[in-house]
């Protein structure tokens, strides 16, 4: 068994990255420690960059053709870590997931349609709706306390409300920035009201493959559902491959698929480049599977650390009204059942978001994402990437922490 070593630096500067070399044209300011954009800085696995140099050693870089190991490969790994069994018939692909999303809303969709999602999300939702002319309905995640940790919940009576009407729904499947993997009891609610009233699912579940639960695929939760709904997926998030270009999605009812198929055929949407089948096509593999659970180990590591250094750092001595001495941590954290990426909470801080962005950015020296952008229920967040060397995120959380103890004097 090969043993990969996630607390290798890369140097990525200059290497045209968007999450380095594009920080300080964001930001406005070249001081800050990028930890923001949804990629890791863990080296890509080695057994897939050879297989990428040698085909490149081939010495011709022509148009490329999507070969049945690409099927066979996405198939294989649905079967068996999901246990959704797929065809080759059902399977397309695209470029990207956002790009999939924004073809799949003018495939489905017409301007003025309503198209519900669940914020705070993943912000190219409510681009992409807007984009499309389309109407965003918001059903707004309730936050609860959930163990000593706080979790995204869905509020289903408002969910049936605001379902009526709609023509769509945008499911992130597990949920991002929330890190929340739904449950089966969820699933089910939400595809039962979505097949009463009609509603076409779009579920993105890019993350799912770096889920510490049991992933559920929204397809599968309901026949009638499944005949409803879209899955787009991909292998860019979970093997740090984003650049080259690659997703995949399913859709089991025939008809759908074709009606899909034929909107991205007659745009000319629906092929890759030279390497862009080899992604699924390598890292859909036992090697691939031995390398993810090294990683996620790793960043459930990370984690922890994340958690145990908040705990310890941000906690401050209080005195009730009654004169009890108590204690309160005022940063905290979702804890993510799912991916690389935590949403922090400073809202115990009383800062408004203005004032909170210019903390992370100007005295702690971050580059994280506004919490804000995610939609309503964001603000008083921000969303912290530590899908990163161990010495990276250490040094992020001392900044945070030197930040956090000079303008408190604590």
């Amino acid at each position: 068994m090969a043993k990969y070593n996630f607390d290798k630096e890369v140097c990525r500067k200059g290497t045209n990255c968007i999450k380095w070399d594009m920080t300080p044209q964001i930001w406005g300011k070249k001081n800050l420690l990028p930890m923001w954009i949804a990629d890791m800085d863990f080296p890509t696995p080695k057994f897939f960059t050879d297989a990428l140099v040698k085909r490149v050693d081939g010495g011709v870089l022509g148009y490329g053709c999507r070969p049945k190991a690409w099927y066979d490969a996405i198939i294989a790994w649905f079967k068996e870590r999901y246990n959704w069994k797929i065809d080759a018939s059902q399977i397309g692909f695209v470029p990207g997931i956002v790009v999939g999303i924004a073809h799949a809303l003018r495939c489905f969709t017409k301007p003025g349609d309503k198209v519900l999602i669940f914020p705070p999300v993943y912000y190219p939702f409510a681009n992409q709706i807007a984009y499309a002319g389309c109407k965003e309905v918001d059903c707004p995640l309730v936050l609860k306390e959930n163990h000593g940790s706080e979790d995204y919940y869905i509020d289903f009576k408002d969910l049936e409300k605001k379902i009526k009407g709609c023509k769509a729904m945008i499911l992130c499947n597990p949920h991002n920035p929330g890190g929340r993997v739904w449950s089966l009891a969820e699933l089910k609610k939400i595809a039962k009201l979505c097949v009463d009233n009609n509603v076409f699912v779009i579920s993105d579940e890019i993350h799912c493959d770096l889920s510490f639960h049991p992933h559920i695929p929204f397809a599968t939760v309901s026949a009638k559902q499944a005949e409803n709904t879209i899955t787009f997926h991909a292998p860019s998030k979970t093997f740090n491959c984003a650049g080259v270009g690659a997703s995949e999605w399913v859709a089991t009812n025939r008809q759908l698929h074709d009606k899909f198929a034929a909107y991205l055929r007659g745009g000319e949407f629906d092929g890759g480049h030279y390497d862009s089948y080899m992604p699924s096509t390598i890292l859909y593999s036992a090697k691939g599977a031995e390398w993810l659970e090294q990683a996620l180990d790793y960043i459930k590591a990370n984690i922890a650390f994340v958690e145990d250094f908040l705990r310890e750092n941000f906690t401050v001595d209080t005195l009730d009204a009654k004169g009890k001495v108590g204690s309160t941590q005022l940063i905290r954290m979702i804890r993510p059942e799912a991916s690389f990426l935590i949403f922090l909470d400073f809202r115990k801080l009383g800062l408004t978001q203005k004032e909170l962005v210019e903390f992370v950015v100007d005295k702690a020296h971050l580059a994280l994402n506004d919490g804000a952008v995610f939609g309503q229920g964001g603000e008083g967040f921000m969303r912290l990437n530590i899908g990163c060397p161990r010495k990276t995120l250490k040094k992020a959380m001392n900044q945070l922490k030197y930040a956090f103890c000079k303008k408190y004097k604590v």
